[in-house]
Formats: C-alpha cells, sequence, structure tokens
C-alpha cells in the first residue's frame, strides 16, 4: 500500500488570493471564518504569531515588504514544510496536533504569506513544566523514571518514522497527563534523510539541557539510554551529550544576557 494512501484525504481550492490545501471533512468556510477571526495571541516574533481560536491554533507569517515576498516565493516548498511534516506524522503513528489546513496568499505566482492551522492541544503544558509539577508534588522515583520512560518511547516513535526534529527541546514536547505526549514546531520537522549520529546526538543534546536544571543524571542516563540502539556505548555518549550541553548552555546564557538575562519563551 503507498505511504500516502494512509493519510488523511487532502484537497485545495483558491479563495481570491488564497490557496487553501485542507482536509477534505473541514469545509472551506471554516477555514475562511478562522482567517478571519481576531484570535488569541499565543506567541509572536519577528517572522510570524501564533492565534489561538477556539480550538484551532492559527500560526501565520508576518506582512513583509519586497525581500519577504521573494523569499516566500522562492522557497515555497520550505514554507510548506510544516505542514507536509505534519501529514507524513499523522501517517506514522507520530502523537502531534491534527494539521487541519494550509493556507497560502498569492497571485501570479508570488507568495505573500501562509498560514499553517492545528488542533489547540487544551489542557497540555511542555515536558519540562511538567516534570517541574512532579517534583513539586514530592513524585517518587518511581514516578519520574515512569514519565521519562514514556516520553523517551514517544520519542523512538518519531525517530523511526523518518523524520528528524532540528529542536526537540522540552517546550516543543507538550503533555496532558504525562502519559500521552505531541510534538509541536513542526517547521523545525526534516523528511527523508537518514537519522545519522550527529542528528541524534543533537536530540539528545536538547533534550538533556531541558532536564538537567531539574534532574540528576541518576535519571537522565536511563533516558539517554532508552532512546539509543546501542545502549552498551552510554558511557562515551554521555559524555559527548554533557559537552555539547555545556556549548549549547553556553550560547543560551550569551543570548540572555542580552536581552536582560531573561530567558525567552
Amino acid at each position: 500500500m503507498p505511504d500516502d494512501a494512509l493519510g488523511p484525504e487532502i484537497v485545495e481550492a483558491r479563495n481570491g488570493a488564497l490557496r487553501v490545501t485542507r482536509r477534505a471533512e473541514i469545509p472551506l468556510d471554516r477555514v475562511l471564518e478562522v482567517l478571519r477571526a481576531p484570535g488569541e495571541l499565543l506567541k509572536a516574533s519577528r517572522k510570524s504569531e501564533t492565534l489561538r481560536v477556539n480550538d484551532w491554533v492559527v500560526k501565520r507569517s508576518r506582512k513583509e515588504g519586497g525581500l519577504g515576498v521573494l523569499k516566500h516565493t522562492a522557497r515555497r516548498t520550505r514554507y510548506r514544510q510544516g505542514w507536509e511534516a505534519a501529514l507524513h506524522l499523522e501517517r506514522h503513528g507520530v502523537p502531534i496536533p491534527l494539521a487541519r489546513a494550509y493556507v497560502e496568499r498569492s497571485r501570479f505566482g508570488i507568495v505573500f504569506g501562509n498560514v499553517m492551522m492545528m488542533d489547540y492541544l487544551d489542557g497540555c503544558v511542555d515536558v519540562e513544566a511538567f516534570a517541574d509539577g512532579l517534583l513539586r508534588a514530592g513524585a517518587s522515583d518511581a514516578e519520574i523514571q515512569g514519565y521519562l520512560e514514556r516520553l523517551a518511547e514517544t520519542v523512538n516513535v518519531l525517530c523511526s518514522s523518518g523524520a528528524y526534529h532540528s529542536d526537540l527541546a522540552g517546550k516543543n514536547i507538550l503533555t496532558p497527563d504525562g502519559e500521552r505526549f505531541y510534538f509541536i514546531d513542526l517547521d523545525g520537522i526534516v523528511l527523508n534523510r537518514p537519522y545519522a549520529e550527529e542528528r541524534r546526538l543533537q536530540n539528545h543534546i536538547q533534550l538533556y539541557d531541558s532536564f538537567i536544571d531539574r534532574l540528576g543524571d541518576a535519571y537522565l542516563e536511563p533516558f539517554i539510554r532508552q532512546m539509543l540502539p546501542r545502549p552498551g556505548r552510554l558511557q562515551s555518549w554521555m559524555a559527548q551529550v554533557k559537552s555539547g550541553q555545556a556549548v549549547r548552555r553556553a550560547r543560551t546564557e550569551a543570548i540572555w544576557a542580552k536581552q536582560g538575562g531573561r530567558r525567552q519563551g
């Protein structure tokens, strides 16, 4: 059976300057209604803003001038990456917010911006915050170990799907209960490239950095071991992870210093 046959039915339609790619079960009028809604701002950056509209998350690029238009047009495929990644991950059983629609604003082949539309995961926090809650509640060693084991199992599902998340930090993994986990920031997903050693190392550095201020190596070494194809090499691998984490943390703290000493979410 072709890989695509396992995925949802996807349809496309034009509505003025909008090219709407969506799940077939979602009416075009509903997509347009959500696009027009003001929404609640969740996150903003120089390049994009993310809004909540009821049970939808709407991530849209900011309006830019000539250079931005050229980038959106020349890199059309790159900007669709999050949408394509979401469909790929869904086909492979990787837990993510359901992708609902992808909208491109364009005329005469010139792309002016894009919008990614997904489910809003109500009641979720990132895995770092959930770990903090476990510690505040006085969770036992077994409870913390179980939490990390379930997280490692879910990461392994992602890594075996043919996808690489370039920013697999704790802030990009959400959980409602410590049992189920969902990957977000799908613009950072790279498809159809081998999950080589350097990519695995990068992911482990990101995850180790997310938890080391909360949990010690007694928890984190078994966590990392569970995500290694050859667990027997843990000692040498952990040396690389710790070295990489020190470099990552120094770089991050330099950024925080420039931003007034505050960590930016």
